[in-house]
């Protein structure tokens, strides 16, 4: 019997080394927001992160967006997160989503998407070249995403505001003459414009910008940690080699060139007490050097 056993052990071994591995599948991550113009450079990341971790041999693991159509709301996308609809999501952060969520806290944008421009109408640009200060903009009433995490912002200034569902619908009300303007990110103002060719009376007003702090991280559900670690560890591979700063320079160089923020006059909004989600750093940005 034992003869026996050691043989069956033996025939075991040696057809576990004639016959090949059983191949792993490739994994389909699910995204919730993936229009290419405005997130294109995060899901770049993204995929970056995904082939620095993949296993030797292994299949490429891919992303999936959630659904077709207008990307969801960033509520909405959170709401899928948590019903584990999407895998991760990369958004600015607020104290509540920390709570809840498991997020790599470090900026993706690195600072640049709290360098905002104006849009605004063209009638109105006499309006805003007299615009100096915080004071000045508070007599001037904007439009924004109620939705999104630094709506709050207005009020914590004293900044008058409109607040809409979406950046379409925003777009459309300034076109009407609803608010005075609608502030958006260096690489988000122009790409908007341009969008909506239809929108002629739009324009970025010169001159002017806000800066306020507001980092975009990647979050994960709670109960995926091995996804989050997965992602941890790539990112901090790229920031070692420098292929993190290759990828957004090569993604922004055209746009902060063109946005020229050293001829602005740069307002700065107060984002709040320091905390988890801090303030603007003292240090310069790597991007504005």
């Amino acid at each position: 019997m034992i003869r026996k056993l050691i043989c069956l052990a033996w025939l075991g071994a040696l057809l576990g080394l004639l016959l090949p591995p059983a191949q792993a599948h490739a994994k389909t991550l699910r995204v919730c927001q993936s229009d290419p113009a405005r997130y294109g450079y995060r899901m770049a990341v993204v995929r970056q992160i995904l082939v620095r971790t993949q296993p030797p041999g292994a299949p490429a693991d891919s992303l999936q967006p959630y659904a077709g159509g207008p990307d969801p709301s960033q509520e909405r996308c959170l709401a899928l997160l948590r019903q584990r609809k999407v895998d991760l999501v990369y958004l600015p952060p607020s104290p509540e989503r920390v709570a809840e969520f498991d997020v790599i806290a470090f900026d993706l944008h690195q600072g640049m998407l709290g360098y905002r421009l104006l849009l605004i109408n063209r009638r109105d640009e006499a309006l805003f070249a007299k615009v100096k200060n915080l004071e000045d903009l508070r007599q001037l009433q904007g439009g924004f995403g109620s939705q999104w995490s630094d709506y709050r912002l207005f009020e914590l200034n004293q900044l008058p505001v409109v607040g809409a569902n979406s950046a379409e619908t925003l777009l459309a009300m300034l076109d009407a003459g609803r608010f005075h303007y609608f502030h958006r990110g260096l690489h988000e103002a122009w790409a908007e414009l341009e969008q909506h060719a239809d929108k002629s009376n739009l324009m970025v007003a010169p001159d002017l910008a806000l800066v306020y702090h507001n980092p975009v991280y990647l979050m994960f559900n709670k109960t995926d940690g091995a996804l989050r670690r997965r992602f941890e560890q790539g990112l901090a591979q790229m920031r070692k080699d420098g292929s993190f700063q290759a990828l957004f320079k090569a993604t922004f160089h055209d746009t902060i060139v063109r946005a020229q923020l050293n001829k602005r006059r740069v307002i700065r909004l107060d984002a709040g007490p320091a905390g988890i989600e801090g303030k603007l750093s003292p240090q310069r940005p790597f991007w504005l050097n």
